[in-house]
């Protein structure tokens, strides 16, 4: 049988190719060489947007927990959010950066597997946490005699999300693995999906074509059902907000010109935060969810992807990533209680500092 080099590049792409014995023959991919800039860059970025990520959303749990004022339904469900996007930092962005720099999957199939599991169930707890918050908001201002709704069930709100979270996430447990392959000179190791495959022959030329249909159905469940239908709800629900707040006046409701400056500067700040707050989610992982679908439903599964596919995936995750540093910083920019209240425990833990820095002298 004749060598096809392009028969073996391809078939280095296919997650469930069928095993040869390549141990005589050369490594036909390029080996990854980073440049040290390149490096020093990525490594700079990534550090600042973790410590940022851990440390925001580290001071929304302590002010909640820590301030009874603070304690709301909406609140809790704020803090949720931040449990997620600690999660999806502490568990997944670092690895992200490592497989980046790094040639081939250099961190075992235990962490091949937690990776995915961890990002999917940080990446569904989240938005469930935000489409909750739009909920309680709207039962809140616009049926106000029916916010005790949101209220009286947000435990079991928040106990409903993580074993929807859990279970969206669970297959991966199943179906990502570590995987190697062994060339002349050099040993091929990777993290990659184990599903299902069909195979097709293309008539005019013979060759055998892979699909994952499994796998397919289930990015697309996970792209539909957990970005754009929430990003549809709450574009809906916050229009809803906004008319309400922006708009409606409460019948036979007397106020000063004074009261009706100070309402339409409230008015302003809900406008701008509800509106920053769903641009946001969605321009951070918009490029995240095109990324997947070109995956999904590009011709040829089976074949190479382009060159620029893995610059646009890493850039699409690290938005993603991003967005986790930034809800903090919303939240905080556009809540006076929450700046308050991190203010005072920046505050106390730099008296604390002060005081076990006298004491011990």
């Amino acid at each position: 049988m004749e060598f096809n080099e392009e028969f073996f590049i391809n078939m280095t792409m296919m997650p469930n190719a069928v095993e040869y014995d390549l141990s005589s023959l050369e490594y036909p991919g390029t080996l990854k060489d980073v440049p040290i800039w390149e490096i020093v860059i990525k490594i700079t970025f990534y550090s600042i947007l973790i410590i940022s990520a851990v440390l925001g959303n580290s001071l929304i749990i302590l002010v909640v927990a820590r301030t009874k004022r603070m304690q709301t339904t909406s609140n809790y469900f704020l803090v949720n959010l931040a449990v997620s996007d600690l999660l999806v930092t502490v568990c997944c962005s670092w690895v992200r950066l490592v497989d980046d720099l790094t040639e081939g999957w250099v961190l075992g199939n235990v962490f091949c597997k937690l990776n995915s599991f961890a990002q999917v169930t940080s990446m569904v707890a989240g938005i469930f946490s935000l489409v909750l918050i739009a909920c309680d908001r709207f039962f809140g201002i616009v049926f106000v005699m029916k916010a005790h709704i949101i209220e009286r069930r947000a435990s079991y709100a928040i106990v409903i999300i993580w074993i929807c979270a859990i279970a969206v996430a669970s297959p991966l447990l199943f179906v990502r693995q570590e995987e190697s392959r062994i060339w002349a000179n050099h040993v091929e190791i990777w993290c990659g999906d184990t599903w299902p495959t069909t195979e097709e022959m293309e008539p005019a030329t013979g060759f055998i074509s892979m699909s994952f249909p499994g796998r397919k159905a289930y990015y697309t469940f996970v792209t539909v059902a957990l970005y754009f239908i929430p990003i549809i709800t709450m574009t809906v629900i916050y229009f809803l907000i906004i008319h309400t707040v922006w708009f409606t006046r409460t019948p036979g409701e007397r106020i000063s010109f004074k009261e009706i400056k100070v309402q339409r500067k409230v008015k302003r700040r809900v406008v701008i935060m509800l509106v920053i707050m769903l641009a946001t989610f969605g321009l951070c992982w918009l490029p995240l969810e095109i990324v997947i679908l070109y995956s999904e439903y590009r011709p040829h599964q089976d074949e190479q992807l382009p060159h620029w596919y893995s610059i646009l995936e890493f850039v699409s995750y690290t938005l993603a990533f991003a967005n986790s540093a930034l809800n903090p910083l919303i939240y905080a920019g556009y809540n006076e209680n929450f700046r308050i209240g991190t203010w005072r425990k920046q505050r106390m833990f730099t008296v604390s500092s002060s005081v076990r820095k006298i004491t011990i002298n």
